[in-house]
């Protein structure tokens, strides 16, 4: 007897087989794409922190002609410098273009402790940073 085809059997174990490969893959897959995000995220972040260092230095530690430190930055007894600034101040400033992530903008605050910046960054429903 020739056989042109396949049997149920053989078609349902194909099936099985393809399922269990996804229910492996797709977990991983999205995982993979989670820590893209972080990773470009954190990129950003970086250079977020080396403009806000920057803006400190042009307005706050040696200002420039015409340069006034921002009322939310003040001076430490040991000449070192805390505060807070927002992402749209540096943007305006043009110190960095504006972030976005998934054609969303982001919005963000810096802030300084003894001459050190953090960031926070909060682009929509699709990334927050971390708490630090």
């Amino acid at each position: 007897m020739n056989k042109k085809g396949f049997t149920l059997v053989e078609i349902l174990a194909v099936i099985a087989l393809i399922a269990l490969v996804m229910i492996l893959i797709v977990p991983n897959i999205s995982k993979i794409f989670r820590n893209s995000v972080d990773t470009t995220m954190k990129i950003q972040e970086s250079g977020i922190k080396e403009a806000a260092l920057l803006y400190l230095e042009d307005y706050c530690k040696n200002p420039l002609r015409g340069k006034t430190c921002p009322n939310t930055v003040t001076r430490n007894a040991d000449n070192t410098f805390s505060g807070t600034l927002s992402l749209t101040t540096l943007v305006s400033e043009k110190y960095i273009d504006t972030v976005k992530y998934q054609n969303t903008e982001c919005t963000g605050t810096i802030t300084y402790t003894n001459n050190k910046a953090s960031v926070r960054l909060v682009c929509g429903d699709v990334y927050t940073s971390p708490a630090s």
